[in-house]
């Protein structure tokens, strides 16, 4: 990467006179890389606490504004050629003012300026330089603001890895310029990116509290070259980033306080939006309720904002104010529909959601009907392409309501809709009824209309995938091996296909392409795991190793193997796969979430455990799998409120999983709600295949 100009501005105390001679001829400069190794040795021979001569200060000064005069000239040109002489002679300028007054700060500055803003760009000189005029002047601002900014450019502060010694020097220089400017939100600001990257979490949001009441530079060039083109040394964006820092140590009221107020401020702030929507999902009901009134006057200056809608009704409903939250989005969506019908019906389905959160189903299934009425969308088939995709998202809503809610009639009757709806070609009906069918324990049913769709298509690699799965899970997983892999000799060109996720076991998805051999032996490896033929399933994890190309799917691999190696009992193995994997990428949410999943089953370190799955779950806050181990990590901790609000969201995105459902029975059955337990175990004994599971769950319906 190369550095672009840094465009300092440079404080030059006014002249006694100024040079107006002509140029007759343009003499030769120094070297660029010998300027500083010559001045050194000139600053070396100062006297410490000398002092210039009044001659020798007019001389540097004017050739110090001459310099500038240069500079100023050749911005305006338009030549290259005329702009490098300028420099040229620029640099001789500067040059010379230093060699007339060795102690004038100003001069070592405008040099290193030119150095990093020519055509050499030479950092390291730009640094040299600056030093020398920190050297005669400790408190030379536009100096230590050079070296701040060339510390914080080689640290890689934003991209790439982090430099530790090139930061802290940063951090030094930056701490100069904002004791000599205590309102420069520059410095500030760096300070606060500085401070994060070097863990100190309280300097950091101390320097952004300073930010916040910083004046708004002019410039702001070069910090957004680092940080990017959209950062901004704006008050508001102090604003949004002590929010979030607030919001990540857990310091959440304060982070509501300080992003209700900026929100208030601007209500189309989307990113303090998004960042107030997460602190209100970690924020208990006292917390929630500072941020309605600021949400409540965002909402009446920017009535149009959808985000914010849900955002207040979203706080209303976790304050308990379910009612309130409801009339708050009908009343809007009543307002909407004369103009927008679109809007209106998105608030719709947003009431919906709200409702099926809150446990009711009726209302909900109801507000799902109003959204597509309001789109115009009856019984007719559906030819617009975005009124289709709205009615898919809309009716897989509804499906999954009624499925939550057992309603397995309602859900047959919605499915039978979306066939008119979406017509005979349409694959969402038939996968929805295949799905509904495996869910509620008719898995012959489900593998007969698998091979019913698969006659109409022999190639789609979605439905083949979910025949072998219905295969494995009725018994039969050699069969299904060998379908996937007859398909996978056959097979020399990707064929179509109607999905492309693979799913790699009940804790990890990942979407790989599905028609080449280290996608498949992932899957035959999860069939095995399912079917708990752990060495078969391990084998198969290592086949999709060695033809794994790339750095991230051999780490696929390597997640699947764990999980194989758990399900085969071998435990100390897969804790040892997963903790190598997070050596290499600490932040992986697959390997986090499993390793404090898999010390979860075998009771040990719970504390570690429940940590690593937080922090999945802070990574990716709506994978299904992750709240399912967040919520039975609460369940092992002995806190079942929270267990049982975590696993009913998981089961909200996915209610396909047994596992799911037997955590939630047994929260139930540890609060003493005997009748909801036996409902979610019987709904997980539907769902599980493996005969270990099914003795399990059984005994618990049994009381046993």
């Amino acid at each position: 990467m190369i550095l672009k100009p840094l465009l300092l501005s440079l404080s030059i105390v006014p002249l006694l006179a100024l040079s107006t001679s002509a140029q007759v001829a343009v003499p030769s400069p120094l070297p660029a890389a010998k300027v500083s190794e010559r001045l050194s040795k000139v600053v070396d021979g100062l006297t410490p606490g000398g002092v210039s001569t009044r001659e020798q200060r007019e001389k540097a000064y004017v050739k110090l504004l001459e310099g500038q005069r240069h500079i100023w000239s050749g911005d305006r040109l338009r030549s290259v050629a005329g702009r490098q002489n300028s420099a040229k002679l620029a640099m001789q300028a500067f040059q010379e003012s230093v060699e007339s007054d060795p102690r004038l700060s100003e001069g070592y500055t405008a040099l290193a300026e030119l150095t990093i803003s020519g055509q050499a760009q030479d950092a390291e000189e730009a640094i040299r330089l600056a030093r020398l005029a920190v050297t005669v002047n400790p408190n030379s601002f536009g100096a230590r603001r050079i070296l701040g900014r060339l510390y914080a450019f080689q640290s890689r502060l934003s991209a790439g890895t982090f430099n530790p010694e090139m930061g802290n020097r940063a951090i030094e220089e930056w701490k100069h310029v904002v004791r000599l400017d205590p309102r420069n939100a520059e410095g500030w600001a760096f300070l606060s990116a500085l401070y994060e990257r070097t863990g100190r979490t309280e300097d950091g949001i101390d320097a952004l509290k300073k930010w916040l009441s910083s004046a708004p530079p002019v410039d702001t060039r070069f910090y957004q070259l680092m940080m990017g083109r959209g950062a901004s040394l704006a008050p508001e964006s102090a604003s949004l980033q002590l929010g979030t820092a607030l919001l990540k140590i857990g310091r959440t009221r304060e982070a509501i306080e300080i992003l209700s107020a900026l929100i208030s401020d601007d209500p189309a702030n989307d990113s303090a939006i998004a960042v107030l929507q997460e602190a209100l999902e970690n924020a208990n009901p006292e917390a929630a309720a500072i941020g309605i009134d600021a949400l409540k006057q965002a909402v009446a200056a920017n009535a149009e904002n959808l985000a914010l809608l849900n955002l207040l009704a979203q706080v209303h409903a976790k304050a308990g104010n379910t009612d309130e939250a409801a009339k708050l989005l009908k009343d809007a969506s009543s307002r909407s529909l004369p103009n927008n019908r679109v809007s209106a019906a998105m608030l719709q389905v947003a009431i919906g959601d709200l409702m099926a959160r809150a446990e009711k189903p009726q209302e909900a299934m109801a507000a799902y009907n109003t959204a597509l009425t309001m789109r115009g969308i009856e019984n007719t088939e559906i030819r617009d392409g975005d009124e289709r995709e709205f009615a898919m998202q809309v009716l897989g809503k509804m499906i999954q309501t009624a499925k939550i809610a057992n309603q397995i009639d309602e859900a047959k009757l919605v499915i039978e809709r979306s066939r008119k709806l979406l017509g005979a070609a349409d694959l969402f009906p038939d996968r929805e009824m295949i799905s509904l069918l495996r869910e509620s324990g008719n898995r012959t049913e489900a593998l007969a209309a698998v091979k019913a769709v698969r006659s109409r298509l022999p190639n789609d690699y979605g439905f083949l995938r979910l025949e072998a799965t219905l295969l494995t899970e009725t018994g039969r997983v050699d069969d299904a091996v060998a379908l996937v892999r007859k398909l996978m000799d056959a097979t020399k060109v990707p064929p179509p296909s109607t999905s492309s996720s693979a799913a790699l076991g009940d804790s990890v998805a990942i979407a790989v392409p599905q028609w080449d051999a280290f996608s498949n032996y992932l899957f035959i490896s999860n069939l095995y795991s399912q079917a708990n033929r752990g060495k078969e399933a391990a084998d198969a994890a290592n086949q999709a190793y060695g033809v794994a190309r790339g750095a991230e799917r051999k780490q696929i691999a390597r997640l699947t193997l764990a999980t194989a190696q758990q399900m085969s009992g071998d435990f100390k193995a897969a804790e040892a796969t997963l903790r190598d994997l997070l050596k290499e990428t600490p932040g992986n949410p697959i390997a986090l979430n499993n390793l404090g999943y898999f010390l979860l089953e075998r009771d040990d370190r719970l504390d570690e455990a429940f940590g690593l799955i937080q922090q999945a779950v802070k990574i990716d806050p709506t994978n299904p799998s992750y709240l399912d181990s967040l919520g039975w990590a609460y369940f092992r901790l002995g806190k079942f409120v929270e267990a049982e609000k975590n696993l009913k969201e998981a089961l909200r995105m996915d209610s396909s999983s047994g596992t799911i459902h037997e955590h939630l029975g047994d929260v139930y059955q540890k609060q003493g709600k005997l009748d909801l337990a036996k409902m979610s175990w019987s709904r997980a004994l539907n769902l599980f295949s493996d005969a270990a599971d099914l003795t399990r769950v059984r005994k618990k319906l049994a009381g046993k």
